[in-house]
């Protein structure tokens, strides 16, 4: 018996990916962005303006005041600091531009990537990919803060930890999204349920959380320094497996549909009802005419 895949699904079953609950959310707030696209020249160049001062803002200016920040704490004197920290900083200049250089590459291949039906995923991806390396300078950051409180065997302890949940979430994505594609699934799993959850309680939460800091600060409660690092600490460990979490479950089936809709482009073209301008947009079809000669779709002024 051929083993199935999920990279290897036909059309029909890519559409059982619709039904994931974690993908409904994600194409929900999609649209939201799709339908402020300009529809001009102006506008356009206004959006290429405002994605390149947020680009200078975030990506870049976020991941490098982390990484001066870095520098300054270590380059400080150790008496003016009220906790011990490493004389290793894991985060230096050559990480920096590392990471700098890779996320800039990501950005200059999806260029090739025009299609118009796939530049919202090809705009999410980017967004993903600068969380990513945020939260890898925030973690060599953090490792240099927390290595004087933690011992070698602990260090392995918690690295085998993080793959033990990395694999262990990546076979019950998988497991799931097999199951999905391929009909064997035909009620909303847990997943599905906590996704529904996160798109009408999320921002609720999330004030929440803000309120019960609010009083906290209120209160003015005094922790001594020891609990203080535990607590960052369990905050950091819980954080990182957000991320992980979020990167499994909720971005990687999202691109997978992303994949399955580069896969299939017109057979989703047809199943969402698009004209061929709608969904490869006029500057793709000026170098692809043929696309709408196999239509034999109207000319569209170009």
């Amino acid at each position: 018996m051929k083993k199935k895949s999920i990279f290897k699904a036909s059309f029909e079953e890519s559409l059982n990916l619709e039904d994931d609950g974690f993908i409904q959310y994600q194409l929900k707030e999609q649209d939201k962005k799709v339908s402020k696209t300009p529809s001009n020249i102006v506008g356009y160049f206004k959006n290429a303006l405002l994605y390149g001062v947020l680009t200078l803002i975030f990506p870049i200016g976020l991941n490098f005041l982390l990484f001066a920040f870095s520098i300054m704490l270590h380059s400080s004197d150790p008496k003016d600091l009220t906790i011990p920290i490493s004389n290793h900083n894991f985060l230096t200049a050559p990480v920096y531009v590392i990471g700098l250089l890779i996320w800039l590459s990501f950005v200059l291949i999806g260029k090739a990537l025009k299609p118009l039906f796939i530049i919202p995923y090809r705009t999410h991806f980017h967004v993903t990919t600068f969380l990513i390396w945020f939260v890898i300078e925030f973690d060599l950051a953090t490792l240099g803060l927390a290595l004087p409180f933690i011992t070698t065997l602990g260090f392995f302890a918690l690295v085998c930890i993080f793959l033990t949940l990395i694999y262990w979430m990546l076979r019950t994505e998988f497991k799931s999204l097999k199951s999905r594609m391929y009909g064997e699934v035909n009620t909303p799993t847990l997943l599905d349920k906590i996704a529904k959850g996160i798109s009408i309680y999320g921002a609720g939460i999330l004030g929440l959380g803000v309120i019960i800091n609010y009083i906290l600060k209120s209160l003015s409660i005094n922790f001594s320094p020891s609990v203080t690092l535990f607590g960052l600490f369990i905050c950091w460990i819980v954080m990182n497996i957000g991320i992980i979490a979020m990167l499994i479950f909720m971005e990687f089936p999202y691109f997978l549909y992303a994949y399955y809709k580069w896969k299939y482009p017109e057979e989703y073209r047809d199943w969402e009802g698009k004209s061929v301008e709608d969904w490869y947009g006029k500057r793709y079809l000026k170098k692809h005419k043929e696309l709408l000669e196999a239509k034999n779709e109207e000319k569209i002024n170009l």
